[in-house]
C-alpha cells in the first residue's frame, strides 16, 4: 500500500511537471508580451521561470486583472518557482499567501490556476480545495486564458470524487465553449477515459 502512494505521488508530480513544461512553451519565450518582468536580482531557482508565466487580460464576463503592485511580480515568481522546483506543500503556502496580499492582483487567477494544481499533487489530495481554487478562477476571470484547463480539472476532480456524471458534464463544456480554439484542455477533454471514474 505504501509503495502504492508513493507511485502514485511520483505520477502525480511528473504529470505536474509535465504540465509546468507544456506551459513554458506555449507561454513563449524571451520578451514575449505579457511576461512578469525579470525580477532585479533573480535567485538561482527563479532563474529562466519568466517564460512560464503568462499575464492575464482584461475579461468581460469578470474582474479585471488591476496593474501589477509593486512586489506582486516577485511573490508570483517566487511562489512558482518553488512548483518548479517540486516543492508543492511551500508552493501552496506561497500561493496561498499570494491571495492574501494581492486578491485582485494582475496574477490573481493564475495563482488560482496553480493552486487548484498543487491542491492534486499534494499529500494527501485535497479535492475540494482544488474544486474551490478552479471555481473561483470560472467566477472571477471567465475569459482568462487558463479557464479552459481550469474547467478541464474540473472534470477532472469530479472524476477523483467518483462522480463520472458531473465530471462528463464539465468536460463535455470544455468542448462546447473552447471547441473551436487551439486549447489543449479541448484535445484533453475529448480524449478523455471516463472508465476511469
Amino acid at each position: 500500500l505504501e509503495e502504492q502512494a508513493n507511485e502514485l505521488r511520483t505520477l502525480r508530480e511528473q504529470s505536474l511537471q509535465r504540465y509546468v513544461d507544456l506551459d513554458k512553451r506555449l507561454s513563449g519565450g524571451g520578451g514575449a508580451a505579457g511576461e512578469v518582468p525579470a525580477a532585479a536580482t533573480p535567485g538561482p531557482a527563479m532563474a529562466g521561470d519568466d517564460t512560464a508565466i503568462v499575464v492575464p487580460g482584461p475579461t468581460a464576463g469578470g474582474t479585471a486583472p488591476v496593474a501589477a503592485q509593486p512586489g506582486e511580480a516577485e511573490a508570483y515568481r517566487a511562489a512558482y518557482a518553488l512548483v518548479q522546483s517540486q516543492k508543492f506543500d511551500q508552493a501552496v503556502q506561497a500561493f496561498q499567501q499570494f491571495q492574501r496580499n494581492y486578491p485582485a492582483g494582475k496574477y490573481a487567477p493564475n495563482a488560482y490556476y496553480w493552486l487548484g494544481e498543487l491542491y492534486l499533487v499534494v499529500q494527501p489530495p485535497d479535492l475540494e480545495s482544488s474544486r474551490q481554487s478552479f471555481t473561483m478562477l470560472l467566477s472571477q476571470y471567465p475569459d482568462n486564458s487558463k479557464a479552459p484547463d481550469a474547467l478541464y480539472k474540473l472534470g477532472k476532480v469530479q472524476c477523483m470524487k467518483g462522480n463520472r456524471e458531473k465530471a462528463k458534464e464539465y468536460l463535455d463544456q470544455v468542448i462546447s465553449k473552447y471547441g473551436s480554439t487551439n486549447s489543449s484542455a479541448v484535445k484533453l477533454a475529448r480524449e478523455f477515459n471516463y472508465e476511469s471514474c
